[in-house]
């Protein structure tokens, strides 16, 4: 992976992959080069800057789609409680060089919550601030954004002197990578440098003195591990760089009633309507043609699979055409009915939690549940690395 680069007053890190911009215009090209019904855009291409932006305004403003606020009701209401418990190897007490790091930012409204509970956790400030929150996202602009809002906000002057804030641009494969390659800091501070496999082998204590190195709390919000086919969550989550000492503090989207789900995606001011159509146009300018996807030719819906518990989005064309992307010997054949699928939203039964945790070599510490029973946010620990390599497992 490159050098981090910064970017302008607020640090932003750019580890993005030097030739992501070609993957992701492959990556499309790839997902239209299927058969009728078959065709996928990648999920990562509604998120845009102005996807972002737009993303934003339907969960803040949409009462339907309930995720936004539960999970603001619960970190409001137990994000003190949250923090402590991160800190249950460290006596109860914050690691000077200890990092956060959120998976997928966003508006950071929600993670302030936790960032002010990391502050109280501090009684004094410092001149080198003890830890560090790391906002992860695809759009340097936006985390830019978000960083200096956080900053200007009543919480800015309570962070001063505990918590550092930086973005890392990229994407979550990009931050994962930079943490294993030791970006977040030196191996003397972290043992960055030092091999995952050395650095957990045989810990059987979640000391800091035993591991020579702060803990990691990674923080993933939204219930966006919905956005993975069934399978692909845990995978997803077996890849996050979890040592012993580390948190994961995780949203789940519950199993309800399909027309409550039919509600939320299906907002009366079409608000995820202008978020999901704003993705042709974030697709075409990623193959260098922003007017490529007539928004004319296409509708947006979705569906609930009772199967598999999910709210499934696709785009639905209207008229038979064809496309032709920059820079690709080929066109790209639609016919009108056919569909394009962009979007999946899973949906957890207890069962499936209990399946997708073992899975994913989890085990919970404690879990929160809103008031309405509809979301959780649960935190969680690797189970240990010698767990993964006894004849049993």
């Amino acid at each position: 992976m490159q050098e981090p680069r910064l970017n302008g007053e607020i640090q932003i890190l750019d580890i993005r992959s030097r030739d992501a911009a070609r993957q992701l215009a492959d990556q499309i090209v790839k997902g239209l080069d299927a058969p009728f019904n078959k065709k996928i855009l990648p999920i990562q291409i509604q998120y845009d800057e102005v996807g972002l932006l737009l993303f934003d305004k339907f969960c803040s403003e949409t009462p339907e789609y309930y995720v936004y606020g539960v999970e603001m009701e619960m970190l409001k209401e137990h994000g003190d409680e949250m923090v402590q418990l991160m800190h249950n190897h460290t006596g109860n007490a914050i690691v000077p060089g200890e990092a956060m790091i959120e998976l997928g930012a966003g508006s950071l409204r929600k993670t302030s919550h936790l960032l002010r509970a990391l502050s109280d956790m501090l009684p004094i400030s410092s001149p080198v601030p003890p830890v560090t929150y790391f906002a992860l996202d695809l759009h340097g602009n936006e985390l830019r954004r978000t960083l200096t809002e956080i900053h200007n906000s009543d919480i800015g002057p309570f962070l001063s002197g505990k918590v550092e804030t930086k973005g890392l641009w990229g994407t979550y494969e990009n931050g994962f990578e930079f943490v294993l390659a030791g970006g977040l800091g030196s191996s003397d501070e972290r043992g960055g440098s030092t091999p995952l496999s050395r650095a957990t082998s045989g810990a059987n204590t979640m000391s800091t003195t035993c591991l020579g190195r702060p803990p990691i709390h990674f923080v993933f919000l939204g219930g966006t591990i919905g956005l993975f086919h069934r399978g692909e969550d845990a995978q997803f989550l077996r890849s996050i760089p979890l040592r012993p000492g580390d948190t994961l503090l995780l949203a789940l989207s519950h199993h309800n009633k399909r027309e409550e789900f039919e509600r939320a995606y299906n907002d009366p001011k079409d608000l995820n309507i202008a978020f999901t159509m704003n993705a042709l146009d974030a697709a075409g300018k990623a193959l260098g043609s922003p007017g490529l996807f007539d928004r004319d030719n296409w509708e947006f819906f979705n569906r609930y699979d009772d199967e598999k518990r999910c709210i499934e989005g696709f785009y639905k064309c209207l008229r038979s055409h064809e496309i032709r992307p920059p820079g690709y010997n080929r066109s790209v054949q639609f016919l009108q009915g056919e569909l394009v699928q962009l979007t999946v939203s899973t949906k957890y039964t207890e069962s499936d939690i209990s399946t997708l945790f073992a899975d994913a070599r989890l085990q919970p510490i404690q879990h929160w549940v809103d008031s309405t029973n509809r979301h959780s946010l649960w935190l969680l620990e690797r189970l240990p690395i010698v767990a993964e390599n006894s004849p049993s497992a």
